[in-house]
């Protein structure tokens, strides 16, 4: 059993994580803005900005998941975004120094934005092109100098594009998915570019085996290591739905400079035992279930 501090712990990661962490019988404080009925865990309500020392106890694991991670909002609110993603990671890094904590923070496979070769190892150039990468590079490069220069064990997991119930509406597959039951057409940006998508449980086993391996400094991918188009998604979806609603492509929401094709290299965590486990058809699948589940409570509740 171990001490563990989850900071955005109601978020789409932190929900999703506290389940498998609980059912293991870890000591768990989560500090968030916001409460939800739990009464397995502490819980604290906190601005991440906020955060003071006497949140974290010594000694203990700390998984930062407290962040802004839409990427639209961070080039509309670029302050915001460095004052969330970037020193208030600065602020948890010097208690957890203090406080001899090993941490565990989230990064992105934005990071790596244009690859000129795939898959992507760990070891490729990140190169940010929006607020948002950039601001989760700088964490990066915190939590290095942290490790390096006061020993601290810290594992950056560089998660490519995690979907499942419960995430964020402006991710892709989340307005298909709404589209898709509320609509008579799906309105998407770009169908093209191909990204990695990794389920949320096989992103929560990646934690669950760092928290196991936590040594050091180190960088991690978590992903499929495999590509799909946007397209090919809402396909997926079409035939799990049943429905055949046409796909129209919105200027408005295109992307300049849009990569074009996203697979990672996930052999370095391989290494510690864990691998993908969950194919984009039944992952899809899973979170469709969920979104027709949550609408007919919506319609009953109304």
């Amino acid at each position: 059993m171990k001490q563990i501090i989850i900071t955005g712990h109601n978020g789409f990661l932190g929900s999703n994580l506290l389940l498998k962490l609980i059912s293991e019988k870890h000591d768990i404080t989560g500090i968030s803005k916001t409460i939800k009925k739990n009464d397995s865990i502490k819980q604290i309500k906190r601005n991440i900005l906020n955060i003071k020392y006497s949140d974290i106890a010594k000694n203990s694991c700390i998984i930062h998941l407290a962040a802004i991670t839409d990427v639209v909002y961070c080039e509309k609110y670029p302050e915001e975004c460095y004052r969330v993603n970037v020193m208030a990671t600065q602020k948890i890094l010097e208690i957890a120094r203090k406080k001899n904590c090993s941490l565990i923070y989230p990064s992105t496979s934005h990071v790596y934005t244009i690859p000129h070769k795939l898959p992507i190892k760990e070891t490729h150039t990140t190169n940010p092109t929006s607020v948002y990468s950039e601001s989760k590079i700088l964490a990066e490069k915190l939590c290095e100098m942290y490790s390096k220069s006061y020993g601290l064990n810290i594992s950056v997991l560089r998660l490519f594009s995690t979907y499942g119930p419960k995430n964020s509406e402006y991710k892709v597959e989340s307005r298909i998915i709404t589209q898709l039951l509320s609509n008579r057409t799906i309105k998407i940006g770009n169908l093209s570019p191909k990204r990695d998508f990794v389920y949320i449980d096989d992103v929560i086993r990646a934690f669950q085996i760092v928290i196991k391996n936590l040594k050091n400094f180190n960088i991690y991918n978590v992903g499929s290591e495999r590509s799909y188009s946007i397209q090919e998604v809402c396909n997926i979806l079409k035939k799990l739905s049943g429905k055949k609603i046409p796909i129209i492509t919105d200027k408005t929401k295109l992307r300049k400079n849009d990569t074009k094709n996203v697979v990672s290299d996930c052999s370095k965590i391989k290494k510690l035992g864990w691998k993908p486990k969950i194919s984009i058809s039944e992952g899809l699948e899973l979170t469709l279930d969920w979104y027709i589940a949550k609408k007919l409570e919506d319609t009953k509740s109304k």
